[in-house]
């Protein structure tokens, strides 16, 4: 049974969100500032059972491979104007680790900040990204696909004193070479993508910010369900103005109640790291 659920990683989908969420909101660096997120994350597959392996990608760090992951995404970001941002990122493989490049997933970015209230109290953006293509080998490991990969992210944020809320809707074209496995796997992957995503985030505390994350996308493999979902909880705690500390874990799998449930085929992605501003 090889399930995958992509984003976001499919996003990155479109390059990486608001960490160490999957959705991505619609604010942009400002003019002449920069902004390094550093993470590491580890994924786990659950109830396949011994001979139903699972391979769930997780959406947000994309991983099409059978065995477990550990790596480190990192994006630099670049305030270009006033509601203008370019980034690019890459993803650092720990393990699985072979006779192929351990950096993968490497992103070109832009995000542009087309409308806002205002009072700021709502903003929407768009953000084209393109995906750099892997080696052959990394697409048969399943960190990376082997041609060139394009999409575009339309995001909606609105906010309020103590709450937030964005929305992503996105989509990515995401051909490989046909030549080679994905993840160790001969079934054909569906190359057009489309994510949708919904982020309530709470500040609790000064400091302290809450926030779940839910949303459906575009299945790959051609010959299983169209559409797979995940669920998020996560935390970010901000040490500095500048400094914020985000860990998450997220559940992915066929349907919500699966993930609710516990008792079917799914996958889990742990991720803590930092955000930092300067």
């Amino acid at each position: 049974m090889r399930l995958v659920v992509l984003p976001l990683l499919l996003i990155p989908i479109l390059s990486y969100a608001f960490e160490p969420l999957n959705t991505d909101d619609a604010g942009t660096v400002a003019i002449d500032r920069n902004q390094i997120e550093q993470y590491f994350f580890k994924t786990a597959s659950h109830g396949g059972g011994k001979n139903n392996t699972i391979d769930i990608l997780t959406p947000g760090e994309e991983y099409f491979g059978g065995e477990n992951a550990k790596a480190f995404p990192l994006t630099y970001t670049r305030g270009i104007t006033d509601n203008l941002e370019a980034s690019i990122g890459g993803t650092y493989f720990a393990n699985p680790q072979g006779n192929y490049s351990p950096v993968a997933n490497k992103v070109i970015a832009f995000k542009w900040r087309f409308a806002q209230g205002d009072q700021g109290e709502w903003a929407l953006a768009i953000k084209p990204s393109f995906t750099l293509p892997g080696s052959q080998q990394q697409q048969v490991h399943g960190l990376d696909l082997a041609l060139p990969n394009y999409g575009i992210n339309l995001i909606g944020s609105r906010y309020w004193n103590e709450v937030e809320l964005h929305i992503n809707a996105s989509y990515m074209n995401s051909p490989y070479n046909t030549n080679y496995q994905i993840g160790m796997s001969s079934d054909p992957n569906r190359t057009n993508i489309l994510f949708f995503s919904v982020a309530p985030v709470w500040t609790v505390l000064k400091g302290v910010r809450l926030a779940i994350d839910v949303g459906i996308t575009t299945n790959p493999p051609s010959n299983e369900q169209y559409l797979t979902s995940y669920a998020l909880l996560a935390a970010i705690l901000s040490a500095t103005d500048d400094l914020d500390i985000g860990l998450s874990y997220m559940r992915s799998a066929t349907n919500v109640g699966v993930i609710l449930s516990q008792s079917g085929a799914s996958s889990s992605r742990s991720e803590i790291g930092f955000t930092w501003r300067f």
